[in-house]
């Protein structure tokens, strides 16, 4: 019990760590392109995100937003983390499009760790899987839809692992899918606005975005604190 408890607490002061690490930098970026010697730099982050935004770039917006889709997915299927791409999208393309982008990104990159995992690394990956993992890899199997949809919620879970044990462990792709491009969602769109609030010198947005988030980081501490009801909830969701 008493190791259970310093887990939960070591990840609870992991989480408040990360949570002010990201107020910090996306706060710091508004409260600096706002001052006034930061004119310089601000006219050249806006020369720059011109150019992403496809001003003398052929084919305009829609190559620039094709080639970031790739690339995005491409780096996130590489385990960059996928919360920092969203906040990228947001500063360039604006949150509702880089919302859309970053969700875009989001799914390749999963899919093709999805596949990878399914065709390639499943029988070394089951064989050296323990503990834990094996645990969340019987739930993926018997409940797929739903246990991907918890996993993609909470922040600061890692989508590329997750990705992996889902498909080593044969998820069905339909449900693999549907519960990435729900549980993306959220989050997708609360860094698409910390990076255009950053990048916008927008305090409102930024403060608004970190609400959001610690509210789905109370949520994923809950989960914690009461798993079996938490495993008997979407157990009985996934028997409706």
């Amino acid at each position: 019990m008493n190791d259970r408890n310093n887990t939960r607490q070591s990840g609870l002061s992991a989480d408040l760590g990360r949570f002010f690490i990201i107020g910090i930098v996306f706060l710091g970026l508004a409260l600096f392109l706002r001052h006034e010697m930061s004119g310089s730099a601000l006219f050249q982050i806006q020369v720059i995100r011109a150019h992403l935004l496809g001003r003398n770039f052929p084919g305009g917006l829609g190559s620039s937003s094709a080639i970031f889709l790739l690339s995005s997915g491409l780096l996130i299927s590489l385990g960059i983390p996928r919360l920092w791409v969203c906040g990228v999208a947001g500063a360039i393309y604006g949150t509702g499009l880089g919302t859309l982008l970053a969700l875009g990104g989001s799914m390749i990159g999963a899919t093709t760790v999805y596949l990878f995992g399914h065709s390639l690394l499943a029988g070394m990956v089951q064989r050296r899987l323990t503990g834990h993992l094996t645990l969340w890899g019987q739930r993926l199997r018997q409940n797929g839809f739903w246990w991907v949809l918890y996993g993609r919620l909470f922040p600061f879970t890692n989508s590329t692992i997750n990705s992996l044990i889902c498909g080593c462990y044969r998820v069905p792709l339909g449900q693999y899918l549907a519960g990435s491009l729900l549980g993306f969602l959220p989050l997708t769109f609360v860094f698409s606005a910390f990076g255009n609030g950053g990048i916008n010198g927008n305090f409102r947005q930024v403060l608004i975005s970190l609400g959001l988030l610690g509210l789905a980081m109370i949520c994923r501490q809950l989960t914690k604190k009461y798993p079996r009801a938490t495993i008997k909830n979407i157990n009985a969701l996934s028997l409706k």
